[in-house]
């Protein structure tokens, strides 16, 4: 980033915490190692709050809970550490960073995709191809979406969005949002008060993000 012969930009996709733990734990046999390399690598001075069960699981079997669950929750621990540090330096940017990073949410790439593309490439000073905006709304327009894990496919943009409120629960959430309060507050997450404002899926926890 500081090598004067490169215009380099970032583009930083990003997510709802709670959805990527979600994800995680959806994945949980294809993630384990690397969620157990994860939080093994903690930093013990930044470990804020214990986890909810001490017996290192957050939900019986016949719930799909178990240590893998644990240790999906537990390496957003250190995922959401980092972000917070990449998106400090992003809100308040040195001179080799303004003008050269751009953080993209999921979520609005999803509900707005050809409005959130062409921001995208703008960024890049590129222009949208007619092909491209196509292949963004066929992607976000899919008939639903899929239950297994690491399947690139066509999906139904709002179950897409709320699929982590019916799939976590309200103590995973709770959990999450602990370890992730910082970058949600600045990536415009709002966080829940209640399990029934869980479930409303016609409120939003989206508002305007800080960066």
């Amino acid at each position: 980033m500081r090598d004067p012969t490169l215009d380099l930009k970032v583009i930083h996709l990003v997510r709802d915490p709670r959805a990527v733990a979600s994800s995680r734990i959806k994945s949980r046999h294809g993630l384990i190692r690397e969620s157990l390399q994860v939080v093994r690598s903690r930093d013990p001075h930044i470990h804020r709050m214990p986890f909810l069960d001490a017996g290192h699981k957050l939900g019986g079997k016949k719930d799909g809970g178990g240590g893998s669950d644990y240790h999906a929750l537990g390496a957003m621990e250190v995922i959401c550490s980092s972000m917070a540090k990449t998106l400090q330096t992003a809100l308040h940017p040195p001179d080799w960073l303004q003008g050269n990073y751009m953080a993209v949410r999921y979520e609005d790439l999803v509900v707005e995709p050809i409005k959130t593309l062409r921001q995208v490439y703008g960024f890049v000073n590129l222009a949208v191809s007619p092909d491209m905006e196509k292949f963004a709304l066929n992607m976000t327009s899919g008939p639903g979406y899929s239950s297994k894990p690491f399947v690139v496919s066509a999906r139904n943009a709002t179950q897409a969005l709320s699929a982590w409120r019916t799939a976590l629960s309200y103590q995973q959430i709770k959990q999450v949002e602990e370890y992730c309060q910082q970058p949600m507050a600045l990536l415009g997450y709002e966080r829940v008060g209640s399990p029934e404002e869980v479930k409303d899926l016609s409120r939003t926890l989206l508002r305007k993000p800080r960066l």
